[in-house]
């Protein structure tokens, strides 16, 4: 049996997993990170001890952030915990191996082991939601880079001179459809993209192009079998358009689906940790 958490901005969510990835039992609990350090590790340690952790011999965690060198330099959402090893920290309080790594890498660990990219050797997992971030498997092995950055994607320039997420993330393109004009209250990624809206059309068809950029630059410098998709966009229309918009900047062959393990992903690879 193996526990794996998965830290986010508003909420951490705890699984027992077996060896197969099966979710035997879960919990999930308000981070309350606007509340500062001590209250989200105070609600974390509750999360663990709930689980019956006293049966695992370690603990997997997945947080939304920048990982480097063991310490979470940046988390747009978890600020308070910028500057901290989760790791060295909760192995002195529980007594007990703790690993940790970015959601995306859990994302992509998950995927390859249990879900989309099961079976491929080579792949690449990405997360499109408040930001971009991902995970490469290479080899059948998660691939971090020398100082664990290797796939963070969203801030790599592709296109334009602008960062990948500052293109295509949800709050990226809300904020272009505001600045054409668009009409819909209050707008997100899912009404832009079911509007039949002129400007809604224009951006829908503007994010297709970007992230197909982006995507054919990842297959450039990774060479992956496939791409898996996670986040809020991955749960909209863009698949067909997408492959349509990548065969314009690449002769590679190539597979990007949806994710299989939904919002469990995060759990599930946080366990399968080591």
């Amino acid at each position: 049996m193996r526990l794996g958490i998965d830290i986010g901005g508003t909420k951490i969510e705890g699984a027992l997993v077996t060896d197969k990835g099966l979710i035997i039992k879960k919990l999930r609990y308000k981070t309350e990170s606007n509340k500062g350090r001590r209250k989200i590790l105070k609600n974390l340690l509750y999360v663990i001890k709930s689980l019956d952790s006293d049966k695992v011999k370690k603990i997997g965690l997945s947080i939304a952030g920048i990982i480097t060198k063991g310490k979470l330099v940046f988390s747009p959402n978890l600020k308070s915990l910028e500057g901290l090893n989760m790791s060295l920290l909760l192995e002195k309080k529980l007594a007990k191996k703790v690993l940790q790594e970015n959601d995306a890498n859990c994302f992509a660990v998950a995927e390859h082991m249990f879900g989309a990219t099961k079976g491929y050797k080579n792949a690449v997992g990405l997360i499109i939601g408040t930001g971009i971030g991902g995970g490469i498997i290479k080899n059948d092995v998660l691939f971090k880079g020398k100082k664990g950055e290797a796939g963070e994607f969203g801030h790599t320039v592709f296109i334009n001179s602008e960062r990948f997420e500052n293109l295509c993330s949800g709050p990226a393109i809300v904020k272009r459809y505001k600045s054409k004009g668009g009409k819909i209250t209050n707008p997100n990624p899912k009404k832009i993209f079911s509007s039949k809206e002129t400007i809604a059309k224009e951006i829908v068809k503007e994010t297709h192009v970007y992230l197909a950029k982006g995507l054919s630059e990842i297959m450039k410098l990774h060479k992956p079998e496939i791409i898996v998709l996670g986040g809020g966009l991955s749960n909209l229309s863009i698949y067909r358009r997408l492959i349509v918009e990548v065969k314009k900047h690449t002769q590679m062959n190539f597979r990007i689906v949806k994710n299989k393990l939904g919002d469990s992903s995060g759990v599930i690879g946080a366990a399968m940790l080591r």
